[in-house]
């Protein structure tokens, strides 16, 4: 019966620290890198030199858009659905996301708004050493 105290115990400190790590604040850091853009048949498609921990997407432009879909490319190259915005967007707009990618591809569906899309940029997580 002790072992069942002791291991409740155990279980119940260790979701404790789980929770707290979960709800420790992120700090973010822009990945300064160049990002460039390319337009495709179904969307536009903002990428970076290389494959990055992307944490955040912050979108930048004029006016309001609306309807959009956000997707990653991941380590096999295919695009894979990251975030669906029925609704109207205003800019500076932020997505936050869990990927790790060199490229999002921003698909616009018919009847966006006046808006539009000026820069992309991609943040990542700071490191807690610095």
């Amino acid at each position: 019966m002790n072992r069942w105290k002791y291991l409740l115990f155990i279980v119940a400190c260790l979701s404790q620290i789980g929770c707290a790590a979960l709800l420790t604040e992120q700090v973010y850091v822009l990945i300064d890198r160049p990002v460039s853009e390319k337009a495709t048949f179904n969307g536009e498609i903002y990428s970076l030199p290389e494959r990055a921990d992307v944490r955040k997407v912050v979108l930048l432009g004029s006016g309001k858009i609306r309807n959009i879909e956000i997707h990653v490319r991941d380590k096999r190259n295919q695009w894979e659905p990251a975030k669906k915005i029925p609704g109207g967007i205003e800019f500076p707009f932020e997505i936050p996301l869990i990927a790790e990618t060199d490229a999002v591809k921003i698909i616009k569906h018919s009847m966006t708004g006046a808006g539009r899309i000026e820069a992309v940029q991609f943040y990542t997580v700071a490191d807690k050493g610095n």
